[in-house]
């Protein structure tokens, strides 16, 4: 598993996801106000609609009254028919009476086509009629009177129960036609109060939910004021409110950003700073103990040249115990330790020079050797002793090795079942060198590893780190112009790799 790490922080979170449409408040304002417009459209065809039908409901009650008004006017015709043949079934002048009859059935025939023409689904039939008037007009008997007074009157029966139909069916329609106008009444305001209702729903919801995204706005600038850095503000609009929360969140990731490299510069800063403090302490400790160092190294040296001279009290055989090898040994690694402590510490340039990078790490390590928490630990060099110089900052290129070889220390704490290790080495690859430090310990899950750049971030318990370590490496190599990749697998161990550019020059 490895990582390479670029620029932290970057990811601006509360973006609007890819391919999603951005409404304007006056495009929303021209949408609702569209709607608005098509909903009154819908209610205006609907009145049209029902109108229409209205008009034609109405047509057919005044086609039934004119029907109604034929049906009248044959009933009479009918009704004349019999009376004119009653009233000529005794006439002593037949020729005179049966034209009379034929008179009065001519108009009942006249009514009974106009009739038909106006309801062609018109039932009545004049054919017995007819038959019986051919019947009256061949033989005028008593007898065949009565016939045509009985099919007259039958017929007449039919009109005047055709009428009674018709009234009912117009008394039906009527109802029908005032119901439904009460409908189309009730039903259009319905509409118009629902597309009220609904109207004035969506401006509430709209206005209620416009308040609060700009009071969650103004929560968060003063938030981000008060130094607030936490998650950014959930965008679920895509309009100028939804724009300005992005922005808000933008510009909270941007200052927590530079909020972050300020302190990493003022890390970078404090270790100058306190580099130069143990500097000029190492030199005042190493002044006042070096002369105490000297004397005891002188005086043992004496004591050993009198023994092997035969001089003095040292020669005597109650003396012969004494070791001043011994002393003299420890001595000069008190001096060498003071010497090691007075060169890490001695003040470097602040700007770049050519290093010698395997020096760095054998001056480094030489001191950190004396941490109780490399005790135990075997600490080893594989360094290409062909290594090229590079580019770089003393001070910072000691602090990338020393925060590296603080997290292998800390790694190891927790391994017991192998002998814990920490293997540093340099090499060459093409026009870059790899530093490594590798280790054997408790290695890293991949969701730890995907943030271990992050500034503040720590799997370490309060108190015992900050978080600034490999942000701190992160920004050191990258102001040098090289990178920095770890490798780790949980219960296996971590590998970190820093690359240098070599100087072209």
């Amino acid at each position: 598993m490895a990582l390479k790490q670029s620029v932290p922080g970057e990811n601006a979170a509360g973006g609007k996801p890819p391919g999603s449409l951005v409404f304007s408040v006056r495009t929303k304002g021209l949408v609702v106000f569209g709607a608005l417009i098509a909903y009154a459209v819908i209610i205006a065809l609907f009145v049209f609609h029902q109108k229409n039908q209205l008009l034609r409901d109405f047509e057919e009650i005044q086609k039934s009254l004119e029907v109604d008004s034929m049906l009248k006017q044959a009933d009479t015709a009918a009704f004349h028919a019999v009376m004119g043949v009653f009233a000529n079934v005794d006439s002593s002048d037949r020729q005179a009476g049966m034209q009379r009859i034929q008179m009065h059935y001519q108009i009942l025939r006249t009514k009974h086509a106009e009739l038909q023409e106006a309801v062609p689904a018109f039932d009545v039939r004049l054919d017995a009629a007819d038959a019986a008037l051919e019947e009256a007009f061949r033989d005028a008997s008593r007898e065949n009177m009565s016939q045509l007074i009985v099919e007259l009157i039958k017929t007449k029966n039919e009109f005047t129960n055709l009428a009674e139909q018709s009234q009912q069916a117009r008394s039906r329609m009527s109802e029908r036609y005032r119901m439904q106008t009460d409908s189309v009444a009730m039903t259009t305001m319905f509409l118009g109060m629902m597309g009220l209702a609904l109207l004035g729903t969506i401006m509430a919801l709209f206005f209620k939910q416009l308040t609060e995204d700009l009071r969650t706005l103004q929560q968060r600038a003063i938030d981000i004021v008060n130094g607030y850095r936490g998650e950014p503000i959930p965008i679920r609009r895509h309009d100028e409110v939804g724009q300005l929360m992005e922005a808000v969140n933008s510009m909270a990731t941007a200052l927590d950003k530079r909020e972050k490299e300020l302190i990493v510069e003022r890390q970078k800063y404090f270790h100058q700073e306190k580099m130069a403090a143990i500097g000029a302490l190492a030199a005042g400790v190493a002044h006042e103990i070096g002369n105490p160092i000297a004397a005891i190294s002188g005086i043992a040296q004496d004591m050993r040249e009198r023994r092997e001279a035969g001089l003095g009290f040292c020669a005597e055989d109650y003396c012969k115990d004494c070791r001043p090898d011994l002393i003299q040994a420890q001595a000069q690694r008190l001096a060498a330790i003071t010497r090691e402590i007075q060169e890490f510490a001695s003040p470097q340039p602040a700007e770049p020079q050519l290093l010698d990078l395997n020096a760095q790490l054998r001056s480094t390590t030489s001191l950190i050797r004396y941490d109780k928490r490399l005790r135990g630990v075997e600490l080893r060099l594989d360094l290409d002793h062909n290594l090229p110089a590079i580019d770089g900052v003393a001070d910072q290129l000691t602090q990338v090795i020393m925060n590296l070889l603080i997290n292998a220390m800390d790694a190891l704490e927790s391994v017991k079942d192998r002998p814990p290790t920490v293997v540093i080495s340099t090499r060459q690859e093409g026009d870059r060198v790899c530093m490594a430090v590798a280790d054997n310990g408790s290695g890293m899950e991949k969701d730890v590893l995907e943030r271990v750049f992050e500034a503040f971030f720590t799997t370490k318990p309060a108190g015992k780190g900050t978080g600034l370590g490999l942000s701190l490496c992160y920004s050191i190599m990258k102001n040098h112009g090289g990178s920095i990749e770890i490798e780790s697998t949980p219960g296996v161990g971590t590998q970190v790799k820093a690359y240098f550019p070599l100087n072209e020059t």
